[in-house]
């Protein structure tokens, strides 16, 4: 595997993930090289997610956005998911009508929200019934395959 993931927005704004590499080739935790790039700003960090050791109280991204698309018609307030070390977060909102907005965070790693040094944010605007299911299927085919 070696095309990136991009989720784009009209305007632009690019959410990058980069095949994830298992820097100690265990396999319990994956390095996910992540870019947000939009209007003169990027942000980079490598993100860990968990690997195939997960606590059963852990949802995995492709597992979130999963979720996201098999609700595809409504839920009501903000989801959230949020990376093992802090440095990628994610929000859902779903407006009753049939779009999503997707807000993608990302800041320096292991630091409370508030006190992170740097952190940032792009949103992204996604048809429920047709772009949802897509985008979570991209995902997942993405972050399953083998690194």
């Amino acid at each position: 595997m070696s095309e990136p993931f991009v989720l784009q927005s009209g305007n632009g704004s690019r959410w990058v993930l980069y095949p994830p590499e298992d820097p100690y080739g265990d396999g319990y935790v994956l390095a996910l090289p992540t870019e947000l790039r939009g209007d003169g700003m990027t942000a980079a960090a490598v993100v860990e997610l968990d690997g195939i050791f997960v606590s059963p109280h852990t949802a995995r991204l492709s597992a979130f956005f999963g979720t996201l698309a098999a609700d595809r018609r409504g839920w009501e307030g903000v989801r959230q998911w949020t990376s093992a070390r802090r440095q990628l977060t994610l929000e859902a909102a779903h407006d009753g009508v049939g779009r999503v907005s997707l807000g993608v965070t990302l800041r320096a790693a292991d630091t409370a929200p508030a006190f992170a040094p740097w952190s940032a944010t792009l949103l992204f605007g996604i048809e429920a019934s047709r772009e949802l299911p897509h985008l979570a299927r991209r995902l997942s085919d993405f972050l399953e395959a083998e690194p």
